[in-house]
């Protein structure tokens, strides 16, 4: 790793109404936006923070802590899953009636 890469935690989960995938930012809202999200150094720092987020049931399903990487100013989930999550299918999901 770089001097420019450092590994930090990020909050996602899944935003309730929608389902869509959701990311912690800076200002304690919801982003649907890897690259908005609030990044935390420690896990200590994140378990902390994610206490207080699983009070908002209403506003997002089942957050939990994910690793990250900082690449420069991205960032970059470790595990395959979390990748997948943040840039969506790697196939084109097709309507039934073809479009």
């Amino acid at each position: 790793m770089s001097a420019t890469n450092h590994s930090c935690f990020v909050i996602t989960g899944s935003l309730t109404r929608e389902g869509s995938v959701a990311y912690l930012d800076s200002d304690g809202k919801w982003s649907e936006t890897l690259d908005k999200a609030a990044t935390f150094s420690d896990s200590e720092t994140a378990e902390d923070r994610l206490a207080e987020v699983r009070k908002a049931e209403s506003i997002i399903t089942e957050p939990y802590i994910s690793p990250a990487e900082m690449n420069g100013p991205r960032l970059t989930p470790l595990s395959t899953r979390e990748k997948l999550r943040a840039e969506g299918p790697s196939t084109r999901l097709r309507r039934p009636d073809g479009s």
